[in-house]
């Protein structure tokens, strides 16, 4: 299967040489940026790419933020906790503009993840990009941040890669052991 990639030298170099949470304009970070497809396999191994992923925290008209135990596909994050549904985008989601690709990757992955995904039922606002290098892991993959707020009488439910899913307060969840990422993905809520 391929997926969406840019070149890691396309994103400036002072997001891409370190492990932070950056609150920057989407179109000012993808303005030299060409999608590319890729085989997921070479993706993978590849740093001159990074593999763009739409990484989505959500909360509902309580404020509390869903979290779920990591199981499934990613086996490196077994025993952790994610703040955080997404994942890749497929050349499926396709669309005239690098926006519109992720959002269809977006809308794609919580329909896959919610059992009963109703996208007029959330307010969606994105707040910037996460990006890690302390694992071969991190170098290949950038989180696209976005915030998820429930409106009034729409509560989500897991589908079996969000198996556990749970609703916890911000002090709840600091007593979580989590993947980086949500951690990363935090300082921009």
């Amino acid at each position: 299967m391929k997926i969406c990639c840019v070149k890691t030298r396309d994103i400036p170099a002072a997001i891409t040489g370190t492990t932070g949470a950056f609150a920057i304009p989407f179109d000012t970070l993808f303005a030299d940026a060409v999608p590319h497809w890729i085989e997921r396999e070479h993706a993978e191994q590849d740093t001159s790419y990074k593999q763009l992923i739409p990484y989505i925290i959500t909360a509902d008209v309580y404020g509390r933020f869903a979290c779920y135990p990591r199981h499934g596909n990613e086996a490196r994050l077994h025993g952790l906790y994610s703040c955080g549904i997404g994942g890749h985008i497929d050349e499926t989601d396709k669309a005239e503009t690098l926006l519109q690709t992720v959002f269809n990757g977006l809308y794609r992955e919580l329909s896959e993840e919610l059992k009963n995904f109703q996208r007029d039922s959330l307010s969606l606002h994105y707040k910037g990009i996460i990006n890690e290098i302390d694992t071969s892991v991190g170098l290949v993959h950038l989180g696209i941040v976005f915030f998820a707020q429930c409106k009034d009488g729409y509560y989500p439910e897991a589908a079996a890669e969000l198996a556990g899913l749970q609703w916890k307060t911000r002090t709840e969840l600091n007593k979580l052991k989590k993947e980086r990422w949500s951690d990363l993905a935090f300082e921009l809520i």
